[in-house]
């Protein structure tokens, strides 16, 4: 294998853009080392990734996504996200947020995951509850998701 050492790369046009459609580390899983913003550590570029996002209506109407098949609406308040590409394990993060509208104004909602055996995330599905400051299962007008994690 050859080396190139350069210290400046520019299209032929003079401009510094360089489109890229595949990147990868040199070892042995092809890992991305970038430089902290101090510049004394390194973290791997695809751990800091997110793997899934979904924003929707609180029901099945998915407004914007990305690795997301679908919501699937149980009851009011009751959601199963579906992950597009499948997860490594069952070990990823799940973090967002709820907002709902209703007579007394907007009221805050709060998102966990259901406290029974049946709802235990999968690498490809994960369940939420939306729930009222008042702990009442229900529908938000507006929810987002994302998870975090290692894809299979």
């Amino acid at each position: 294998m050859s080396t190139i050492k350069v210290d400046t790369i520019q299209k032929t046009d003079g401009s510094s853009k360089i489109a890229i459609n595949a990147l990868e580390g040199v070892d042995n899983v092809g890992q991305i080392a970038v430089r902290s913003d101090g510049g004394a550590l390194f973290c791997q570029l695809q751990q800091g990734l997110c793997k899934q996002w979904a924003h929707w209506n609180g029901a099945t109407t998915i407004a914007d996504s990305y690795n997301t098949t679908s919501a699937t609406d149980h009851a009011s308040g009751d959601s199963t996200m579906t992950i597009a590409t499948a997860m490594v394990n069952t070990n990823f993060t799940v973090g967002g947020l709820s907002k709902s509208n209703d007579n007394d104004g907007v009221r805050m909602a709060t998102m966990q995951f259901p406290a029974n055996q049946t709802a235990i995330p999968s690498t490809t599905t994960y369940r939420i509850h939306c729930l009222y400051a008042n702990t009442t299962l229900r529908d938000a007008e507006e929810q987002t998701v994302h998870i975090f994690g290692d894809l299979a």
